[in-house]
Order: C-alpha cells, then sequence, then structure tokens
C-alpha cells in the first residue's frame, strides 16, 4: 500500500533548504561559479519583456523541478549596480564622502535587501497557506513555494526594474 501523506518528503526538502542557504552564501564570493552573461540577459529582459523571463523560469521548474537557480549573481551585481547608481546620487547632490557611505548602506541594506527579505516572507506565507491546491489522495509531487530562491529572486527581480524607471 502507498503512503497517503508526505511527512517524510516535506521534512527532508526543509533540511535540504537549510543546507542550501549557506551554500548560497559561499557562492557570493566565488565569481567563477556565478553565470554572469544569463543574470545581465535576465535583467535586460525583466526591464523588456519579463514574459520572456517567466517563461525561462517556467521551462527551468519543468526540467529541474525548482522554481530558480541557485546562483547569487543577480543579487550581487544588483547591489553592485544599486550602489553605483547611488553613488552617482550623491556625487551629484555633493554630499560629503562619510554620508555617502551611510546613504549607500542604507539603501543597500535597508531598501534593497531587509525590503525585499520582508516583501519575500510576506509572499511566501500567503501563496503556500491559501494559494496551493491539495490533493489528499494524489499521487503528484507535492508543490511548495521555496522560499529561499524564489521569494527572494522574485522580490529582487522586482526591484530592477523600478530603479531602472526611477533613474529615466
Amino acid at each position: 500500500m502507498l503512503p497517503t501523506s508526505s511527512k517524510a518528503r516535506a521534512s527532508s526538502s526543509a533540511s535540504r533548504a537549510q543546507s542550501m542557504f549557506p551554500q548560497y552564501l559561499r557562492r557570493i564570493i566565488k565569481w567563477q561559479q556565478m553565470d554572469i552573461e544569463y543574470t545581465f540577459w535576465q535583467m535586460l529582459h525583466l526591464c523588456t519583456s519579463p514574459k520572456v523571463v517567466y517563461q525561462h523560469t517556467k521551462y527551468h521548474k519543468q526540467t529541474k523541478n525548482q522554481w530558480a537557480r541557485d546562483d547569487p549573481a543577480f543579487v550581487v551585481i544588483c547591489s553592485l549596480l544599486l550602489a553605483v547608481a547611488t553613488l552617482a546620487y550623491c556625487a551629484a547632490y555633493d554630499h560629503s564622502p562619510s554620508h555617502a557611505i551611510l546613504v549607500v548602506l542604507s539603501v543597500l541594506l535597508f531598501h534593497f535587501l531587509i525590503a525585499g527579505v520582508l516583501l519575500a516572507t510576506s509572499c511566501w506565507f500567503l501563496t503556500n497557506s491559501y494559494l496551493r491546491e491539495e490533493a489528499p489522495n494524489s499521487h503528484v509531487v507535492e508543490q511548495r513555494v521555496e522560499w529561499k530562491v524564489v521569494c527572494i529572486r522574485c522580490a529582487l527581480q522586482f526591484f530592477l526594474p523600478y530603479v531602472c524607471y526611477a533613474l529615466w
């Protein structure tokens, strides 16, 4: 007889997600492991035609059963571009170097990362709590939204077109 509950599967996916977060952070300092070309392609298409990025993400889900890549290149490059734009803003409005550093850290930490994490967490909770279809006696793989990769990348990918629009 086949099991009707997937408690073992849920606990193994939770432990896998916890073990992947430190690996994701370790990849931030290794430039050789980042897919920079794909990241710039994705940034360009997020501003010009987001449907293409969605289709590529959907194909990735169908082939790898994972919504997003474990590559931190998007976060790193977007942070660098945001730091350069903030430094240009500070130079244009004649801020002191100490105030410019404070503004850059404020923009990167509060507006970009912390706001992205809060938005990602609230969307992750709402999605997994209210927007999933439960099939009690089905033999399909349980579908849950992964917080680390999907939600935070979606929140930060939304930030890029917003910044481009604001700078335009």
